[in-house]
């Protein structure tokens, strides 16, 4: 069997901080940013944007059991400061420019980044999922206006370039 412990780790904290908030009288608010893609400031590469580099790389994992958001870093700070200054805010928020089947993610990023083995996939990849624009509409409505998807798979793609992260997987065309 299949564990997937870092999903798993993410929802036995957040069940934690709102056990804690409520016995000690907290305020918390939650974000649940989907695949955050954009530039890696870390030196190392992170689950998300292995998602994209595996892609890129042809691999042919359907991710059945995850459906597929995506969101450019930079509005998942730019969330945070949001809700931070905020005095409504209060709750889950999803950080999402939108829920995607992951075959139709892969058709976006063939599209974007056409020198690279993208797998495309035929059918539904997630079955039943239905696709949403407007997942974060919380946000949306407290004005958070996301980055079009393309521009968070270009520079993410952008700076794994720069890392070596792609390797000599990436095709010359």
């Amino acid at each position: 069997m299949l564990q997937k412990w870092y999903p798993v780790s993410k929802t036995l904290a957040e069940k934690a901080a709102w056990e804690f908030s409520e016995k000690h009288g907290l305020d918390v608010v939650a974000i649940h940013p989907a695949t955050c893609l954009g530039p890696l400031l870390q030196p190392n590469l992170n689950a998300s944007c292995a998602v994209l580099q595996q892609l890129l790389q042809g691999s042919k994992d359907t991710h059945e059991y995850h459906w597929l958001g995506a969101v450019h870093v930079k509005d998942v700070a730019e969330a945070q400061i949001l809700l931070f200054e905020s005095p409504t805010a209060s709750g889950r928020y999803l950080c999402t420019n939108g829920i995607y089947q992951f075959g139709d993610f892969a058709e976006r990023v063939s599209k974007i980044v056409p020198e690279f083995p993208v797998h495309r996939f035929i059918g539904e990849t997630q079955p039943g999922l239905m696709s949403c624009k407007d997942a974060a509409k919380r946000l949306i409505d407290l004005g958070l206006e996301f980055t079009p998807v393309e521009n968070a798979v270009w520079d993410t793609v952008e700076s794994l370039r720069a890392k070596d992260f792609l390797g000599q997987e990436e095709s010359q065309s």
